[in-house]
């Protein structure tokens, strides 16, 4: 491409679960021109592709922003990592497959929250729109969408043995892991159905490249949106060692994720009026709350070291590499069209809930001895030894972060403040799941492949200890969201319609607008946010 266009109907800034939506949607009218900025680049290695390979995309640094925020009081100190994709499709290019919608109930309670057209089955259609669910018969699943979803098929003795444990254990192993249960144990649906990773990108971008009225620019990295008279006019991008502009007649669309989306509406104007002015931006429009409602999942990782090799670290026996490689060529079958997180389930803390707050993921291996950053290797990614994890999230925390400005300098990482326990009710569910799940792996069925418990460790027994030792290695799940949020108060961020309250032209369609974090992984719930953000802008309502 050797020159841009100045100007186009639609500007969408991202390419993630939603933006990509967006852009594939709004395009589907020939009569209007859509651009669509991305930062990263395109999506076309084999780590974003095989689903076998997730774990390695997941932290290669080069398809990630690394965000590091900044040294949390309540989790001893330490700066955490928290990954996004910076890559064409997102962090649905680099995140680990799992499609979980969460419970009708969340949606509901975003309507009670003011958020009228957000409640079960409001967003129900644009579920369903993306969806092309496999072998499944309910119709409360859709069976036509871009996305391929089928169920898990790990065939891995660890995962038996971890469902059979849940039995045991009193919990119901279900069929459906997208279905309205209160408790639950069973494989995961992944948006793997074809064999390969279907991101955003995969489903919805790539089956339409040729459409001459959608322009997909990669490593082009917006640093202001254009504001004029209280009016979105288009954004301020580098591209190719220059900054350039392009505006746009009808909406700007940010679809920049939790952490960029709120950065960006700062860097333009947009945001809490004294922090603006000390960094010497203009002030566009005081919107107290951008940033300041920011979510995530906390959560804890035991690791268990096994006596037999019943994990996906067989798979990386010479022999069974080879045989992986030749069905996933012939066929796109085997280990290599699978995810490392394929089995988990939802949990109560508290028999009296309504629904679940408590979600824990199998991993199928051992956690990683070291993540991307400077000296990535896949090899450091690699277990010596046969082994599980588990991640235990807190699914639906009260507490409540921030991201704010470290500089005005656009280019500059923005400082994000995880906010995680600051409300303590946090910390007791956490505790409780991690209790519960430590409870289940003494089940027979699976302690007899046990060999140690290599985290928390048999030395951590009571509340006081175990407490600590979620502070000193607790982590975060990438599951950011909420940070501008929409809502009908006067000094929300943005109105149910998804509009940012007192710009005209300007519309947000990510994980940040989301008013509470639901107890699953965001995936899902970031695409139905495109499938419906789309659909307000183009006024055709399922």
């Amino acid at each position: 491409m050797k020159t841009l266009p100045e100007r186009c109907d639609y500007l969408i800034v991202g390419s993630g679960a939603a933006g990509a939506i967006v852009a594939a949607r709004l395009s589907e009218d020939l009569d209007a021109s859509v651009i669509l900025l991305e930062a990263g680049g395109k999506n076309n290695s084999l780590l974003l592709r095989v689903p076998g390979l997730g774990f390695a995309a997941a932290n290669h640094p080069k398809y990630n922003w690394g965000f590091e925020a900044e040294p949390s009081p309540a989790m001893d100190n330490r700066k955490l990592i928290w990954l996004q994709g910076r890559v064409l499709g997102g962090s649905s290019s680099i995140n680990g497959m799992i499609y979980t919608r969460g419970h009708s109930r969340e949606y509901d309670i975003w309507r009670q929250m003011g958020c009228e057209g957000w409640g079960s089955n409001d967003v129900l259609p644009y579920f369903k729109r993306l969806e092309s669910f496999e072998d499944s018969n309910s119709r409360e699943l859709g069976k036509e969408g871009p996305v391929s979803i089928r169920k898990a098929k790990p065939d891995l003795e660890i995962c038996d043995a971890f469902l059979q444990a849940a039995r045991d254990e009193g919990y119901p192993i279900l069929s459906d892991m997208n279905s309205d249960v209160t408790e639950g144990f069973g494989f995961y649906d992944i948006n793997a159905g074809t064999g390969r990773r279907m991101s955003a990108a995969t489903s919805y971008l790539e089956p339409i490249s040729k459409r001459r009225n959608l322009m997909v620019i990669p490593h082009a990295q917006v640093v202001k949106i254009l504001i004029e008279n209280n009016s979105a006019n288009g954004v301020e991008f580098f591209w190719k060692g220059k900054f350039r502009q392009l505006f746009a007649g009808k909406e700007v669309v940010l679809s920049s994720g939790a952490i960029k989306t709120p950065q960006l509406l700062m860097l333009s104007g947009i945001g809490p009026e004294n922090e603006l002015e000390k960094f010497g931006i203009k002030v566009k429009l005081n919107s107290p709350k951008v940033g300041k409602t920011l979510q995530n999942h906390v959560c804890y990782r035991p690791q268990y070291l096994c006596s037999a090799p019943i994990s996906s670290s067989k798979h990386l026996q010479p022999l069974n590499i080879l045989k992986a490689g030749m069905k996933y060529v012939f066929d796109k079958s085997g280990p290599l069209a699978e995810t490392y997180a394929v089995a988990g389930g939802f949990l109560k803390t508290d028999k009296t809930l309504e629904v679940p707050d408590a979600q824990v993921v199998l991993l199928s291996a051992l956690g990683p001895t070291k993540t991307g950053g400077a000296g990535y290797k896949i090899r450091d990614l690699l277990p010596d030894e046969h082994g599980f994890g588990l991640t235990v999230y807190q699914g639906s925390p009260r507490s409540r972060g921030s991201v704010t400005l470290r500089s005005p300098d656009p280019f500059d990482q923005p400082l994000i403040t995880s906010g995680y326990f600051s409300d303590p009710y946090d910390m007791e569910v956490l505790k409780t799941a991690v209790k519960k799940m430590r409870k289940m792996m003494k089940q027979p069925a699976i302690s007899q492949f046990i060999k140690k418990e290599l985290a928390p460790g048999e030395d951590i027994e009571d509340e006081k200890s175990l407490e600590k030792e979620i502070r000193r290695n607790g982590a975060t799940a990438y599951h950011q969201c909420a940070s501008c949020a929409m809502g009908p108060e006067d000094d929300s961020v943005l109105n149910e319609k998804l509009q940012v309250r007192g710009i005209d032209k300007l519309r947000i369609a990510d994980a940040s607008v989301m008013p509470r974090i639901p107890n699953a992984a965001l995936h899902a719930p970031s695409m139905m946010i495109g499938e419906k953000a789309a659909a307000l802008i183009k006024g055709e309502f399922i």
